[in-house]
């Protein structure tokens, strides 16, 4: 009898320990629910978003917090404040949401394209003219436009709040 008693009991312990390093043993693998989109991959726990995209998901597109109309000022160099606006859309047809336009209404006509990286957007596409967006936070935005005209250096900086 007493053999049977040790032997249950061995048994017992046995399967105990055998159940718990088994279920501690099993890896969580977060990258099975977590759900990245628009080309994102699961790295841990969170998504890595291609350039154009963030959010925990990959979800937002880093230029909607661009699109708008705003209200504000530009400085050209040393001369004086002026009251301006400038609009920021999206390009039709394009199959990218980071590829915008920006009319800065005081410029001479002209469309400025580039792409948004979360707080920031790059303009790659106009020669001569290095030109940098900034997302200031709560609908802020500041343009940067450093150019060579007609042999001189000539600094733009638009600052507005969306209307």
């Amino acid at each position: 009898m007493k053999f049977w008693k040790h032997s249950l009991l061995a048994g017992s312990i046995f399967l105990g320990i055998a159940s718990t390093v088994t279920y501690t043993s099993c890896i969580h693998d977060s990258c099975k629910t977590l759900m990245c989109r628009n080309g994102g991959t699961c790295d841990g726990e969170l998504c890595l978003c291609p350039d154009g995209w963030q959010g925990t998901q990959c979800e937002i597109a880093s230029g909607d917090k661009f699109i708008g109309t705003y209200d504000g000022q530009t400085k050209v160099n040393s001369d004086p404040v002026r009251i301006d606006s400038a609009k920021v859309y999206y390009i039709s047809g394009e199959d990218t949401p980071t590829t915008i336009e920006t009319i800065i209404y005081s410029r001479k006509p002209e469309k400025l394209s580039g792409k948004a990286v979360l707080d920031h957007m790059y303009i790659n596409n106009a020669p001569g003219k290095t030109i940098t967006y900034k997302y200031l936070g709560e609908g802020k935005i500041e343009i940067l436009i450093d150019e060579m005209v007609d042999g001189n250096r000539v600094i733009t900086n638009f600052s507005g709040t969306k209307r």
